[in-house]
């Protein structure tokens, strides 16, 4: 019997060797594949979960897409900052899947030294857990390079997006200064880089619309409105709004070059009628086929529509009101490409004193100006008219202080405001000259020797890059202006390629 029984265990010893090498290195391989492939298809899954599925049980991000208090309402472009929250999500949820996957292997592995079937369950447990420790070693170097694969793809994408927001942004800009296309908001002054715009489906209010944060060729609003990011893409054609002082832009700045245009000079001089006579000649110009002018907001149309009428009923204009003004916007679209001329109408009181004038920033804007001046309020020239002719024109005179002052202080703060003067132009208008005989040929010879203004001429010609003097009456005769504002608007508006006329000699 002690035979049979030692026989008996040598077969079974030998079975359960056989058993034992077989059921080992299968368990190892098992353990192997399951871990090797299951950590990267762990981390695989956790992409698909939070880039594609996001199903309810999903824990919540790490990290949170902060933005600025002041941003503007729009949804966040996705490789501006998304990209960056989900993969670090992904990241987390696929740590998470393996440490799982690792945690039911530990859990099985440990079962099988536990149970009344030890003997048979043992192998398993030994291979699965030798197989465990390969496969979660190969399956981390394959996760790993899933992850940078991930993280790379990110990265790359997130800066080519950048690159590409920045060079729109860098062409947008240059196609701006190519075209000399510097917008000046017509309330606040300032230089603006860039409209703001309201969004076309809500009316929220966007500061800066180009490629960036929110979105590279379009953005979208919170409302699901997409927006186009440049004036290349079309964004001109949504309401725009300054970015400093939030006034609404109705006159689609950005799409021509603007031609600021201030009038200057003492009060009663005549700007407002100037102004108004030379709005009545673009008037006639765009009647007449030779170039297209409209007023650019309702503000504009609202001041400058009674232009015409005024003028044809010799009616006086309104005493201009001592505050900032505000620009009257005019498109004009010659055969030379369409202009922004916003023209700039301050009382005579703001260029008495040195702190009003300071105010008036829009000056440091403009390329050309023009100084208006009444010779019935210089003291040479009224003084040398007869009583008759003073009584005549007593009630048409202005009272207000010399030219010399309202030009003297234009003139210094345009100069402290960073404005090189040698590269503008300066037109000195001499009003009423309907009602004063003609200086002749030399408008600024007469200036100096009738008016007693050689100080002023001599400065105005030593300081400026150029100053043409007109002589000019803001009356029509008949259905036409005075022939002295076509040439004054010829002058004006040549250097800007936009007259139909010849520049005036």
């Amino acid at each position: 019997m002690p035979v049979i029984y030692a026989v008996l265990f040598i077969v079974a010893a030998l079975v359960y060797l056989a058993y034992f090498a077989c059921a080992l290195p299968i368990a190892v391989i098992s353990g192997f594949v399951s871990y090797g492939l299951g950590m990267p298809v762990a981390y695989l899954a956790g992409l698909a979960q939070v880039l594609v599925v996001r199903p309810a049980g999903l824990p919540s991000p790490g990290r949170r897409l902060k933005l600025p208090a002041d941003a503007d309402p729009a949804v966040p472009q996705y490789f501006y900052g998304p990209a960056v929250v989900d993969a670090d999500h992904a990241v987390r949820v696929a740590y998470d899947n393996c440490r799982r996957l690792w945690q039911q292997g530990t859990r099985a592995v440990l079962a099988a030294f536990s149970t009344d079937t030890v003997l048979l369950t043992c192998p398993l447990g030994i291979g699965g857990a030798i197989g465990m420790a390969a496969g979660t070693a190969a399956g981390a170097v394959v996760t790993a390079g899933c992850a940078i694969v991930h993280l790379l793809t990110v990265g790359v994408s997130a800066a080519a997006v950048r690159a590409a927001g920045t060079v729109l942004r860098g062409a947008d800009s240059a196609v701006l200064r190519v075209k000399n296309i510097r917008i000046v908001c017509p309330d606040c002054y300032e230089r603006v880089p860039y409209p703001g715009y309201e969004c076309p489906g809500c009316t929220r209010r966007h500061l800066d619309v180009r490629p960036g944060r929110f979105g590279i060729v379009r953005r979208r609003c919170r409302c699901g409105t997409r927006m186009n990011t440049l004036l290349l893409f079309g964004s001109s054609r949504m309401s725009a709004f300054c970015p400093y002082c939030g006034h609404v832009l109705e006159h689609r700045p950005g799409q021509a070059p603007e031609i600021v245009l201030p009038f200057f000079g003492a009060a009663g001089a005549g700007k407002t009628r100037l102004l108004f006579s030379m709005v009545v000649q673009l008037q006639m110009w765009n009647e007449s086929g030779q170039l297209a002018a409209e007023f650019g907001d309702a503000a504009t149309t609202r001041e400058l529509s009674v232009a015409g009428s005024i003028l044809r009923s010799q009616t006086a204009t309104t005493k201009t009101a001592v505050q900032l003004p505000r620009a009257y916007i005019i498109r004009l679209t010659p055969a030379h490409g369409t202009r922004i001329l916003l023209m700039f109408d301050a009382a005579g009181e703001l260029f008495y004193s040195t702190e009003r004038t300071q105010e008036l920033r829009y000056l440091s804007k403009a390329r050309t100006f023009i100084l208006v001046i009444d010779p019935l309020s210089v003291p040479a020239f009224w003084n040398r008219l007869p009583p008759g002719r003073q009584a005549a024109l007593g009630e048409m005179r202005s009272t207000a202080p010399s030219p010399d002052l309202a030009y003297q202080q234009a003139y210094q703060e345009i100069e402290g405001m960073g404005v090189q003067l040698r590269k503008v132009r300066l037109a000195v208008v001499f009003s009423r000259a309907d009602l004063i005989d003609a200086p002749g040929t030399d408008i600024a010879e007469w200036a100096s020797d009738v008016l007693g203004l050689g100080n002023l001429v001599r400065s105005a010609r030593l300081n400026f890059r150029e100053a043409r003097f007109f002589f000019t009456a803001s009356v029509m005769t008949g259905e036409d202006m005075h022939e002295s504002i076509p040439a004054l608007m010829s002058w004006v508006l040549g250097r800007h390629s936009s007259t139909p006329t010849e520049e005036a000699s």
